[in-house]
């Protein structure tokens, strides 16, 4: 692992760690070669504003073609900006530190996580699990609700708290929440007659 920072970076910032340290300028490809770029697997473009972050994913796809590059933008439209560069430069919201590392270990789980949240298409809802069917199991939901609605279940929420993936021998009880992904919202109707079946 090596971290290349600017030239005003006068000090190894992670001296305690198994971490190389390279000053210079990141938009130099000079620069990034001594910091090993070309040999990089995975490279994180974290720059001080989203104009830099561009000029370095340039310099970045110069020296290595084939990494898995993650760049982080305070404004995320600008991704369009980046993808010119690149279309497989993966970009992330520069204040979710938890996605840039889920970005970094699992390639394209950003772009999985701002389709759930844009508008149309798959997104996700919540429904409560209706009090007539009595107890459910969730392999039930994950199997019925797929087959006839194409909804997956993400998590469930119960008394004890908030399931997140449970195991599909989980048993459900009335007045559990459901959180699910699907083409639509579910109605209750609908939740009823398929988990019923």
């Amino acid at each position: 692992m090596v971290v290349c920072a600017w030239d005003e970076v006068t000090s190894h910032p992670m001296p305690d760690r198994d971490i190389e340290f390279v000053r210079g300028e990141p938009t130099d490809s000079d620069v990034l070669r001594r910091a090993g770029v070309q040999r990089a697997a995975t490279v994180l473009v974290d720059a001080r504003d989203d104009n830099e972050a561009l000029a370095i994913s340039v310099t970045v796809d110069h020296v290595r073609q084939n990494a898995h590059v993650v760049v982080t933008l305070r404004d995320i439209a600008r991704a369009r900006h980046i993808a010119y560069v690149n279309s497989a430069i993966r970009c992330v919201q520069w204040h979710t530190p938890r996605m840039v590392t889920e970005e970094l270990q699992s390639p394209g789980i950003a772009e999985v996580y701002a389709e759930l949240m844009t508008h149309g298409g798959a997104n996700t809802y919540s429904a409560p699990l209706p009090a007539s069917i009595g107890p459910v199991r969730v392999g039930d939901c994950q199997a019925r609700l797929g087959k006839e609605h194409g909804a997956t279940l993400l998590a469930a929420r119960t008394g004890e708290g908030l399931l997140v993936n449970p195991a599909w021998e989980t048993e459900l009880p009335v007045g559990s929440v459901l959180y699910y992904v699907a083409p639509h919202r579910l109605g209750t109707e609908q939740i009823e007659t398929s988990l019923r079946a």
